[in-house]
């Protein structure tokens, strides 16, 4: 099961097409305002691509993540549509599908991935910095540019660097992300945000 699961994933990592961002002027605001704003955003869709690099393995996959208050739908595709996973979640329980059917589910999407793909997703922390937010509930180092965006976090033994903001709806949101762990590696671009 974790060989198929695995070989699925690598399979529809290998498709991840690139599109510029919108662009924007910064928006003059001090951090509480947009930490208060970004907090604000609990129904919001991304779509965009992740690329994922371990010692052993590496590839891409177009991403959309569809997020309504504490439900979420994340979908994966590869080449073409095809070795699509999604992975819905809401508290205490989250199923990863595959495009054959295949369901299993856990407790926490990091618990899931790990022992399906034997890989620590952060993706309940990428709730947060998706939108460029520390995780309310863990210490984080931070460092912000001129506009009072962060640009780098530290928390939990990972270190997410924001590299690319535009504005979508009046929000002011990351477009650019790198993740890095001691035994991996993520970087996340993002097309499209929306509602």
């Amino acid at each position: 099961m974790i060989k198929c699961l695995s070989l699925i994933f690598f399979l529809f990592l290998t498709g991840c097409a690139t599109m510029p961002p919108p662009s924007g002027k910064p928006l003059k605001l001090s951090w509480a305002e947009r930490a208060q704003h970004l907090k604000q955003m609990d129904n919001w869709k991304l779509q965009g691509a992740i690329a994922v690099h371990t010692p052993s393995d590496s590839g891409s996959a177009s991403l959309t993540w569809q997020q309504n208050a504490q439900t979420y739908t994340i979908s994966l595709f590869g080449p073409l549509g095809s070795n699509a996973v999604q992975i819905n979640g809401k508290p205490g329980l989250v199923t990863l599908q595959t495009s054959e059917g295949k369901q299993v589910s856990a407790h926490d999407p990091e618990q899931l991935l790990y022992s399906q793909l034997g890989w620590k997703l952060p993706v309940s922390n990428l709730y947060y910095w998706a939108r460029g937010l520390p995780v309310p509930s863990l210490p984080a180092q931070q460092e912000f540019d001129q506009y009072n965006r962060l640009t780098r976090i530290t928390q939990q033994n990972w270190q997410v660097s924001f590299k690319q903001y535009a504005v979508f709806n009046h929000n002011e949101l990351p477009t650019k992300i790198v993740l890095i762990h001691p035994q991996l590696n993520i970087k996340l671009v993002i097309y499209q945000w929306g509602s």
